[in-house]
């Protein structure tokens, strides 16, 4: 779909690389520019081609003279430039919105940070977790020990809000002719995505009991292993719960929420008397949404439960990746 876009990506890790991997999933070619000795995601070579299958490399010293005029040419017919430094990085580089501006006036430039540009903290340097902290999901999420919840939301957020923005932008051109300047972040992309509970909290609700306090919205051990259940709202699902596991319990599900440990605790006793399998096969045939918990070191099990490949393997460096395929069919 977007065969003919050239991108040109100067960004390390995830951010940046991410977004610019999406691109190239949807048909642009992709011009990374790395520093003469490799980004430093290179450590990790699966993750890095994750991040970057796709693309062609470039290995380009932007700190001299050379590297600078060098970059400025290759710009000269592209379509989008996606930066991830540090505010102000680039402009001390030569190669910000406003230099590529002089040499290619309809460029769609977009900048991953922290905070964005013109935040008050936006030359200090942060990752994921720092913007979980600060923005309080860590708090939603229940972190209240001190512990790293492992998911980057703040990453790759960041990345989904840059390409849909970039997207925009280039039928914006189409229309107008005109490029346009794109500040993501990190942080603020964060917050954006948890609009359940970021609205409920600004606005006097707290962190919703449906989600914090609901027993039959959790994790639970089996006699084997775990599963989930997934009720919210749904009174219907909660009753037929009740049901099958011989809960006396005449109450509602929003009833259910105060009584929080007690109902947990119940729950608890009669799934542990029972396999992962046994307890799923009674969910199932009660239509509520429950799921085992699985491991993705054992993919080929979720593939085969869901009865589709989420997995597909790559060419990298004259060797087989196995990657998760995208999600746009």
């Amino acid at each position: 779909m977007l065969e003919g876009v050239k991108v040109i990506e100067v960004a390390a890790f995830y951010p940046g690389p991410f977004c610019c991997r999406l691109l190239s999933l949807l048909g642009a070619e992709v011009v990374k520019i790395e520093p003469p000795g490799g980004e430093p995601g290179r450590m990790l070579d699966a993750v890095f081609a994750a991040m970057n299958h796709g693309k062609k490399t470039l290995f380009v010293d932007l700190k001299s003279d050379e590297g600078r005029e060098r970059f400025l040419e290759l710009v000269r017919d592209a379509d989008v430039i996606v930066e991830g430094f540090r505010p102000g990085v680039a402009k001390r580089l030569g190669i910000d919105y406003e230099s590529v501006m002089k040499v290619n006036p309809s460029v769609i430039y977009c900048s991953i940070s922290a905070f964005g540009q013109k935040n008050k903290l936006a030359r200090l340097p942060a990752h994921d977790l720092n913007c979980l902290g600060l923005g309080g999901i860590l708090e939603i999420a229940g972190i209240r020990e001190l512990r790293d919840p492992n998911v980057q939301l703040a990453d790759f957020s960041s990345a989904v809000y840059a390409t849909i923005a970039i997207l925009a932008a280039l039928f914006e051109r189409v229309r107008t002719g005109k490029g346009r300047y794109i500040d993501i972040s990190m942080f603020h992309s964060a917050l954006f995505s948890v609009p359940i509970h970021s609205s409920s909290i600004l606005n006097g609700m707290g962190i919703l009991p449906a989600f914090s306090s609901n027993p039959v919205y959790g994790i639970y051990r089996t006699r084997d292993g775990y599963i989930t259940i997934g009720i919210i709202a749904e009174e219907h699902f909660w009753r037929r719960l009740c049901d099958i596991l011989r809960l006396d319990f005449s109450f509602s599900l929003i009833e259910s929420f105060s009584r929080y440990d007690e109902v947990k605790n119940a729950i608890q006793d009669r799934l542990l008397t029972m396999s992962t399998e046994e307890a799923i096969e009674i969910f199932e045939k009660a239509d509520i949404p429950a799921f085992e918990v699985r491991s993705l070191g054992e993919v080929e099990k979720i593939e085969e439960r869901i009865g589709e490949n989420i997995v597909e393997e790559i060419e990298w460096n004259g060797r087989k990746i196995r990657l998760i395929r995208p999600p746009f069919r």
